[in-house]
């Protein structure tokens, strides 16, 4: 979100501009990156988030534009019906929350299942035909270096310790002793912002996710538009884009872990958690060789929603963390978002749901 934000800002201001990165942009330890990430309308009944997808999509568009590069394949999502029914919930109510809103949605029975996508063994299903599959290292660079090329200072490989205020300016320390001293400091630092916020705002916590790549033998069968990105039963896959691999991944295993010393290993349990999920919807791939395979870490908040605003004590410091696992599909909106605030202009949304000092409730 750091990058986006940059990149916003160099386009709406001629102050200057330093982008901090612990590691460098599109790092493995960073929330954001991977070789690919869902883009969804679908989001069960909470029309808010679908509506902020909405204009999430216009800002890649635009963004694709600008630059001549495809960030966002558009591929169906398809939400399987399966056997546990909070999810099987989500998914109705996704159907009901496009038609609602009076975008297009499918309801599919078996029959047009297998038409539609024989890969697929299923009773039913919903699509999203607004989803598609994000490029997301491609995305991070992109943005990093469109920011750069309008004068912003990337600064990589720079470990802020800490965060003071010498004289009403925020300052950020480094472990070597180094500062930066601004007019304004926004925190967009994931799995790592506990280190830099206040203890009565959100409260954030670093997880560990494992994800999983399985190489089919016939690529082209698992590829958008053939291959769909797909929901079923707490796991998400994504079709061979950007890479020759299926990614899979449980969406609710969400374990607390240190970021300075998360396990980057992948579990066996997780490998047979995903076969076992193939065998039941995607037999053909269930056999696939697992070619690849990373651990993630998400910053989450309780409610699962994002934390963008000031720091109600120091009005020239903001925060963007939170994002919780599905926060990249809205990067360029949070980006121009966080723009404005910094710039103490208003965001042109309603983000008064994700106030840094809320209380938040489970949703």
């Amino acid at each position: 979100m750091g990058s986006a934000t940059a990149y916003y800002l160099s386009k709406i201001t001629n102050k200057q501009i330093i982008l901090v990165d612990r590691y460098n942009v599109a790092n493995d330890y960073c929330s954001s990156n991977d070789i690919n990430r869902v883009f969804r309308y679908a989001y069960g009944k909470d029309e808010f988030y679908t509506r902020l997808a909405i204009q999430s999509r216009k800002l890649w568009q635009q963004l694709e534009q600008e630059t001549k590069l495809q960030l966002l394949i558009p591929s169906d999502l398809l939400l399987v019906q399966g056997t546990d029914k909070e999810w099987n919930m989500f998914n109705e109510e996704s159907h009901k929350t496009l038609q609602k809103i009076g975008l297009e949605t499918e309801d599919l029975e078996r029959k047009q299942l297998e038409k539609r996508y024989p890969q697929f063994n299923a009773e039913r299903a919903f699509t999203d035909p607004y989803a598609g599959i994000l490029l997301a290292s491609k995305a991070l660079l992109t943005f990093a270096s469109e920011a750069k090329k309008h004068g912003v200072k990337l600064i990589e490989n720079m470990r802020a310790t800490r965060i003071t205020i010498q004289n009403g300016r925020p300052t950020i320390e480094d472990s070597n002793g180094n500062r930066i001293i601004a007019k304004r400091l926004l925190v967009t630092a994931g799995p790592w912002s506990n280190n830099f916020i206040r203890k009565n705002l959100v409260e954030m916590t670093p997880t560990r996710q494992q994800l999983l790549y399985f190489n089919p033998q016939d690529t082209q069968l698992y590829a958008p538009p053939r291959f769909p990105v797909f929901f079923a039963d707490q796991f998400y896959g994504i079709p061979a884009a950007g890479t020759d691999a299926v990614k899979v991944s449980h969406m609710g295993r969400h374990t607390p872990t240190d970021p300075e010393t998360a396990e980057r290993s992948i579990d066996q349990g997780e490998v047979d958690a995903c076969r076992e999920l193939l065998r039941r919807f995607i037999p053909k791939l269930s056999n696939a060789r697992l070619t690849m395979s990373k651990v993630c870490l998400y910053d989450m908040t309780r409610d699962k929603d994002f934390v963008l605003g000031h720091d109600p004590e120091e009005s020239n410091i903001l925060y963007g963390y939170g994002f919780s696992g599905h926060g990249f599909k809205f990067a360029p909106l949070i980006g121009r978002v966080l723009a404005q605030l910094v710039l103490g202009n208003e965001p042109g949304i309603d983000i008064s749901r994700f106030n840094p000092d809320r209380n938040p409730i489970a949703r």
